[in-house]
């Protein structure tokens, strides 16, 4: 089943944009959802409210911004003036505080009543009981077909097949950038392959000038470099998993090492910038904004970041590079959901569902993904004109369209994963470009963490 996972979520939002959208969307707009039964039969979701006044639902975003910050803000106020029977408070943390500070909440006691979460760690924040599983009250939503169903289903599957503990808003396509205007000034092509890739990564890179035609990511490099390693191994034939038939993990194989090498490569032989090794999301971003670095990969959210550094026609998008064969892994492509926090048995979880409900309706995601590109899961939102008309959509949805696409799966049922890409990926692969861990070391090293981990899942199943 897990090995299916990833293959189900690529599928399924390519159902998606070919069945099933009706409309608009403005059916299933910004109006108020039926907020259901909203007398508590036990402790209470949010601040309980005297009678007569407005019961508090707090809302947590795991990844703000100042824009992103600005757009929930205003749609609560929205939602707040629509109804008498919940007040709506929005928070938001910046991605990389996000972590402790929900930590934090669990252990106190203090978890608002809904929180955006990555996929990625879903499933550790199930371990610590701190979602509550909506199945029920998913299905008793009359818009609940309108959400991508194949997306349900592997949400569903992450958890064992039955629980749902959220319901994805978003997701987000490994995309590959460029900086138009130079390309077109210098008359350099697109490359479309890794060794086209490396061969620009060579030719453009002018250290004493301190330009570069690539960005490398050092600091929580886990995307770029997983794809990377996966498009240029094809995967061992594995199509996307990290597991043979006998459950081992593929990564430590000789030609995952060679990968591994030929990426690390273009650091040490300093065709990008030395502070590469550090670089995260903002520095790289900064790096192809400042047109320090040409060339950049990263998922379809930075756009708002390349079109204000940059200015609308002057970046272009394309798909991640391929291999000899014309294949191509990402490892992106996994949604966002919005989850209910688990307060405990008796609770009442109607606001939290009012809430979920209203962010989710065609009109509200149109806008929440407009700004944020994302690519929508209610079906809705593909008969929009917005959707229809932006690029950056359309390639998204090519690409799951796409035979020669392949999604990787990251084993995110295993509650170890989300703490490894974010804690030893980077210190290993960091290890790895200053010379002080070979790539078959940092890769054996992975590939037995991850077997006994797939091991120990398996034998509690």
């Amino acid at each position: 089943m897990k090995k299916t996972l990833a293959l189900i979520l690529a599928a399924s939002v390519a159902a998606g944009s070919l069945t099933g959208c009706g409309g608009s969307g403005k059916d299933s707009s910004s109006a108020a959802p039926d907020s259901g039964a909203g007398t508590a039969a036990g402790t209470e979701t949010g601040t309980a409210a005297a009678a007569g006044e407005k019961q508090t639902i707090e809302f947590w975003y795991h990844a703000s911004d100042e824009q992103s910050s600005v757009m929930f803000e205003e749609i609560f106020d929205e939602l707040n003036a629509s109804q008498d029977q919940y007040e709506f408070v929005y928070t938001g943390f910046a991605n990389k505080d996000f972590p402790d500070a929900f930590a934090t909440a669990v252990a106190t006691g203090t978890m608002p009543d809904v929180v955006s979460l990555g996929f990625s760690n879903v499933m550790t924040y199930v371990a610590m009981d701190a979602l509550h599983p909506i199945q029920t009250e998913f299905e008793a939503w009359e818009d609940s077909g309108k959400i991508v169903p194949s997306l349900i289903s592997t949400l569903k599957d992450l958890a064992g097949g039955e629980d749902l503990y959220g319901v994805p808003y978003g997701y987000n396509q490994d995309l590959s950038w460029y900086n138009a205007g130079v390309f077109n000034e210098k008359g350099i092509q697109v490359p479309q392959t890794q060794k086209e890739f490396l061969a620009d990564c060579e030719k453009y890179a002018d250290k004493d000038s301190g330009t570069y035609f690539f960005s490398l990511r050092g600091n929580k490099p886990y995307d770029n470099l997983l794809g990377w390693l996966f498009t240029y191994t094809d995967g061992l034939g594995y199509e996307g998993s990290y597991f043979d038939e006998n459950g081992q993990c593929i990564i430590n194989a000789p030609e995952f090492a060679e990968a591994m090498d030929a990426y690390v490569d273009i650091y040490k032989n300093g065709w990008v910038s030395g502070d590469s090794v550090n670089n995260g999301f903002n520095e790289m971003v900064a790096e192809f904004g400042a047109g320090t670095a040409l060339y950049i990969m990263h998922n379809s959210s930075s756009e708002k970041s390349h079109k204000a550094n940059l200015g609308d026609g002057n970046y272009g998008i394309t798909k991640a590079l391929t291999n000899d064969k014309g294949r191509y892994f990402t490892s992106a492509m996994q949604p966002n959901i919005f989850s209910v926090c688990d307060k405990g048995e008796g609770a009442d979880y109607s606001g939290a569902m009012y809430l979920i409900k209203y962010l989710c309706s065609a009109d509200i995601m149109n806008h929440m993904d407009e700004l944020m590109a994302k690519v929508p899961t209610n079906t809705d939102c593909y008969e929009t004109d917005w959707f229809k008309a932006d690029h950056t959509m359309q390639t998204c949805m090519e690409i799951v369209q796409d035979e020669n696409f392949v999604q990787i799966q990251n084993p995110y049922w295993l509650t170890s994963y989300f703490s490894f890409i974010n804690g030893d990926m980077t210190t290993d692969f960091q290890a790895v470009m200053l010379g002080e861990m070979t790539s078959q070391d940092c890769l054996d090293k992975w590939a037995d963490f991850l077997t006994k981990e797939q091991a120990a899942y398996k034998s509690g199943q």
